[in-house]
């Protein structure tokens, strides 16, 4: 890597400038390779990997330390760079929704290891009887190409509201972005709205939002446009903002009402206005769509074992998350390259089949060592292909087991999950 590059990514300007054991590609080819064991296996076999005799390795205090020099804003960059390429990869076969790209947003927790360096960084969350470190994940998911566009985390008492009035100047201008109903307020909808270029939005909001979304609830109407004016809670979190706004600036606004699954009520606000272009079932459906980044976080932290970190200081949690998002990013592309193959597949089975994303992780293990450190990544983007189709299972729409509660016991480690096996 240039030095001018590697400096942007390194605390010091020497770090990574001499031939060591573990310089900075080595490095990042362990991190990148989910190591969830004990670090002295995950080591050994990483070496082992790269074909080196023992007198060529280092221990797992060598990686500690290496670890520290390496900025966890390089696998940030670098996850950036994935997504970007992908978008100008596929150009037109990138899936939309009447042209957009759909993407949900949503937050979710991280618990993380009860360390004095992790708790001041991270902060702790809970009731007054049990606290614990945590950390605020936000991730930006494109729903249709299973692409986790961004995400990033952050210390715990950091709002979702607050990291999405920084982030949006990064949506792309053709994007829809779907909400949850913990983010809606006036200076979000606001900044939507008033960017060089509008960017469109459905959120979902609770009818005690304000009084306008009160009134519509308790009203027989159906979908209508408003105009809200901005609180002084807004007009502060704008002025944060680089926005003047004062008690007299409004907002247009489209409420929608739609009934879930459950007969329960909810109000959609979203600023795609044209009532016969995106009518009420439309909105119904995207927002049903939003339950695909529940779904992309199940992944991550059941399957990747995101909570799962290989450091106990803040810098390593860093690492590891983003780290893991670069993966799964990867694993994505690669599921692409099967479509044909299951489309194939397809015509002979009742139910459409999809990867096992399960035992994917379990073929990317070693093998994304070898895809960024050997000089065959076509050959072994082939191999992990073909690993990919050799494990496949059904979709079953419609599929529904109610959740059941279950008690266990507090001490011990280990204990079995009748619908889940652990890959890496």
């Amino acid at each position: 890597m240039d030095s001018s590059i590697r400096s942007l990514f390194t605390n010091n300007k020497g770090d990574f400038s001499r031939n060591r054991k573990l310089p900075l590609s080595r490095l990042v080819a362990l991190i990148l390779n989910m190591p969830k064991r004990s670090l002295s296996i995950e080591v050994n076999e990483f070496f082992s990997t790269l074909g080196l005799e023992y007198e060529e390795s280092c221990g797992k205090s060598a990686f500690c330390l290496q670890r520290t020099k390496l900025n966890p804003l390089f696998f940030s960059v670098w996850n950036d760079w994935l997504v970007s390429l992908f978008y100008q990869h596929y150009g037109e076969d990138v899936k939309r929704w009447r042209g957009f790209k759909l993407q949900a947003v949503d937050g979710s927790t991280a618990y993380l290891v009860n360390k004095p360096e992790v708790i001041d960084y991270f902060g702790i969350a809970g009731n007054g009887e049990c606290k614990v470190p945590m950390a605020r994940v936000m991730q930006v998911y494109d729903i249709l190409n299973e692409v986790t566009v961004w995400g990033n985390m952050y210390p715990v008492k950091v709002s979702e509201r607050s990291i999405m009035h920084y982030r949006i100047q990064c949506f792309a201008e053709d994007s829809l972005s779907i909400f949850d109903r913990g983010f809606p307020s006036f200076a979000l909808m606001y900044l939507m709205e008033n960017q060089e270029r509008p960017r469109y939005f459905v959120m979902r909001c609770r009818g005690d939002f304000n009084k306008e979304t009160l009134a519509f609830l308790q009203g027989n109407e159906n979908d209508c446009t408003v105009e809200l004016k901005a609180g002084y809670k807004a007009i502060r979190t704008l002025r944060d903002q680089g926005y003047l706004t004062t008690a007299e600036t409004s907002l247009k606004v489209r409420m929608v009402k739609v009934e879930l699954s459950t007969g329960e009520i909810e109000i959609l606000l979203t600023n795609l206005y044209n009532q016969l272009n995106y009518n009420v079932l439309d909105l119904k459906e995207l927002y049903r769509l939003k339950w695909a980044i529940e779904t992309s976080y199940s992944h991550q932290k059941n399957q990747q074992q995101m909570e799962q970190f290989s450091g106990h200081r803040s810098i390593c949690i860093l690492q590891d998350y983003l780290a893991g998002l670069f993966v799964s990013n990867l694993q994505c592309l690669i599921e692409k390259q099967c479509e044909p193959y299951l489309q194939e597949k397809n015509k002979t089975r009742k139910y459409r089949q999809k990867i096992n994303k399960n035992v994917s992780w379990a073929a990317l293990k070693h093998n994304i060592v070898k895809l960024f450190l050997f000089s065959n990544p076509e050959k072994i983007l082939l191999v992990l292909q073909k690993e990919f189709e050799r494990n496949i299972e059904p979709k079953r729409p419609g599929r529904h087991n109610p959740r059941i509660k279950k008690s266990r016991r507090l001490t011990g480690k280990y204990y079995t999950v009748t619908n889940y096996r652990r890959a890496i």
